[in-house]
This record gives C-alpha cells, sequence and structure tokens, in this order.
C-alpha cells in the first residue's frame, strides 16, 4: 500500500516541484522553455514554490500539485487579498484518480479560510466553472501600427527614443516604473526587490523608454511582437511610445490592454488607435461578494457618473450567501447586509456575470440605476498572473 500524504509542500520538494511541473507542461515543447524561466517570480526557491502548493505525494513523490499564490491588491485605498491559482498538474503516471480536484479543492478550502477576497486562474472555461471560476474584468484592448502613426503624425514620422532592457540593477529605473505603474491608484502590490523578476514574468522583457535622459514609459515585450503591458508618462506621448516599441521589435503593429480606470489613457486610444475593443480580463471566483463590490465599484464611481440609488442583490456565493444593500450617492458607495427583500437573487455564477462581466443577462431585472453600475472596474495586468 502506497503512502499518501495530502497538503502543502516544504522547501525539500522545491526542485522536484519543478521537474513534475515541466513534464507535465512542457516535455514536447522547446527544451529552454520551463517553470523556472517562465515565471521566476513564483519559483524561485526565495519565493518558496513548493510551500504556495498544495500537493498530493505517493511514498515520497509529487504526482499532483495545485499552485496557489497569494497576492494583495489596492483598489483605491482598499485592500484586496488575492489567491492567484496555478501550475495546475497531474504526473502522467497518476491521472484519472481524481488528484486534480483533490488539489483544486484544498486551495479553495484555504482560501475559504483564510480570508481571501477573489481568485484568479487561466485555463478551459467550462473545467473550472466547476470550482465557481467564470471570465471578467474588462479590458479595453486597443491597437496601433504604424500606418495610423503615420496618419496622425504625418509621412516619415520619427522621433529619438531609444528603448533600454531593464536589468535587476537599474533599480532607479525599476523605481520610476512602479512609481508610474501605481499612479491609477488600483494595483497588485509588487515589492521593489521583486519587481524585475514580475516585469519578466511569462518569457517577458522590460523595456524602459527614454527621449535623451528623459523618462518615456516602459513596456514589456513577450515573443517578436506581444506587448503585455505598456504605459507611457504622459497620455500625450503614447504615439511616440509605440513607434519606439514598433521599431524595437520590428513589428508593423502592436495590440495593447489597459484597464478601464486609466481613463486618459483610454480616451485617448479611443480616438488615436486603429480600432479597439473591450474583452474579459481574467477568470475570477468571487469569495467576498461584499468587499469586492465596494471596492471596484467604487473604482468605477470616479470615473464615470452612476446612476443614484439603492439596490438589494441575494447573492448564493461559493463561499456563502450574501445579501447585500448597495447604495450610490454621486462618487460614494457603500454595500452593507441587510435583510431587506432582494431586487434580484443570483446564483454564483449568475453574480459573475452580473457584477465584473462584459455580459450578465440578469441585469435586466435590476432596479435601472443598478444596471448601470455594472461591470465594475476590475482589471488584472498579465505580470500579475500566476
Amino acid at each position: 500500500m502506497k503512502e499518501i500524504y495530502k497538503g502543502r509542500g516544504c522547501a525539500a520538494d522545491n526542485g522536484r516541484l519543478i521537474e513534475v511541473l515541466d513534464d507535465v507542461f512542457f516535455r514536447d515543447e522547446d527544451p529552454e522553455v520551463h517553470f523556472l524561466s517562465l515565471l521566476p517570480k513564483l519559483y524561485k526557491d526565495k519565493y518558496e514554490p513548493a510551500y504556495n502548493n498544495f500537493m498530493i505525494k505517493e511514498d515520497g513523490d509529487i504526482k499532483a500539485s495545485v499552485g496557489l499564490f497569494p497576492m494583495t491588491m489596492n483598489a483605491g485605498g482598499i485592500p484586496i487579498k488575492i489567491g492567484g491559482i496555478g501550475n495546475v498538474a497531474v504526473a502522467r503516471d497518476a491521472r484519472g484518480k481524481g488528484y486534480m480536484i483533490e488539489c483544486m479543492n484544498m486551495t479553495l478550502d484555504q482560501m475559504k479560510n483564510d480570508g481571501t477576497d477573489i481568485s484568479l486562474l487561466g485555463g478551459q472555461r467550462q473545467r473550472y466553472e466547476h470550482f465557481g471560476y467564470e471570465p471578467a474584468g474588462i479590458s479595453f484592448c486597443a491597437e496601433i501600427n504604424r500606418r495610423t502613426i503615420s496618419y496622425l503624425k504625418g509621412d516619415g514620422y520619427t522621433n529619438n527614443y531609444t528603448a533600454k532592457e531593464i536589468t535587476a540593477d537599474d533599480k532607479d529605473i525599476l523605481r520610476r516604473i512602479k512609481a508610474l505603474h501605481e499612479e491609477t491608484g488600483v494595483y497588485v502590490n509588487r515589492p521593489e526587490e521583486d519587481y524585475e523578476d514580475i516585469l519578466r514574468s511569462w518569457n517577458c522583457i522590460p523595456y524602459a523608454v527614454f527621449d535623451g535622459d528623459e523618462f518615456k514609459g516602459y513596456f514589456c515585450r513577450r515573443g517578436e511582437s506581444g506587448i503585455q503591458e505598456f504605459k507611457p508618462v504622459k497620455t500625450e506621448d503614447t504615439l511616440d511610445l509605440a513607434l519606439c516599441v514598433l521599431n524595437t521589435t520590428g513589428a508593423d503593429k502592436i495590440e495593447v490592454s489597459i484597464p478601464l480606470y486609466d481613463k486618459e489613457l483610454c480616451d485617448y486610444l479611443s480616438a488615436n488607435s486603429d480600432g479597439y475593443e473591450l474583452t474579459h480580463s481574467e477568470q475570477i471566483n468571487i469569495l467576498n461578494y461584499k468587499k469586492f463590490i465596494l471596492a471596484f465599484l467604487s473604482v468605477k464611481a470616479k470615473r464615470v457618473n452612476l446612476g443614484e440609488g439603492s439596490a438589494v442583490l441575494l447573492i448564493h456565493g461559493y463561499k456563502k450567501d450574501e445579501q447585500l444593500k448597495i447604495t450610490v450617492r454621486g462618487t460614494q458607495v457603500t454595500v452593507e447586509d441587510t435583510d431587506e427583500k432582494p431586487d434580484v437573487e443570483l446564483d454564483h455564477i449568475e453574480a459573475i456575470r452580473v457584477i465584473a462581466s462584459t455580459y450578465g443577462g440578469k441585469r435586466r431585472e435590476m432596479p435601472a440605476c443598478a444596471a448601470g453600475w455594472f461591470p465594475v472596474d476590475f482589471f488584472f495586468f498579465s505580470q500579475d498572473n500566476v
């Protein structure tokens, strides 16, 4: 009879964990691709990767693992506790035993117990809907190409912008990037000492952009022309920053994804890009609706004028039922527990769709003021994904 262990890993498991994950995900891929290079911010020993994994071992050997990586998001002054789910893996010789479900349930139990507000993951939608996850969040995705710049700036337009690849030694530049990234007031807390590792997530190369000695912004490049983060210091320099990206990558066009609460940049790109669309940002599981709505509806209330009024939602959430009275007065949002009769009753997946997704059919059943409050301004940058 095999000895079975179920729970967190320990430091002695770090090396074996990477071997198992690389075999599950990358056995048939480029041998240079592995979890340590893909996500240094998580899998270097100093970040305790095995401790942040709930795993199942048979006779001491890892057979299944799901990563649970904690983060804190600042949403306009409200701290949001996040659990990022990653590296959902079952060894090839241990499949069909239900290990993935057990590991997922261990992570969800942990988050329910430790007060996690929301959880995020990437993966097949229907597979993870079973565990309470649904596509959500709003991403403003714009395309900028050379033709657009030529049309708006003039044929043959050029500038003197240069891109410098960032290393861990560029501490002053990293501090500037950190400050620029956080200026909207909505961001995941990224420790200064880990910032370069975070920017290099997902095989990205981070660049700072300068006009002479003047810092103009930054971007993260993935592959030949994929852009993961893109932020000018001044909105009016957006096309110049984009031209520098195009010249650095050799591409004819780039696509950038930014949050709606970065309203000046969204306004600018809505008028000065080749086109744009609103798409989902992430798959999320909301474990604390009261806090999630308060935080991200408050963010939205500072961006647009919301209809004033109150509405009561009864949500049969993944963690617990929540009956909430939401009130909007100008830019002030309150969310309170209540016994008042609900205006609309929602199951967990319906609630995520109504509150945070691009389309939520049950909004039709809400009071007119409340139907216009949603979706809230939730967005998650790819460099923070796990």
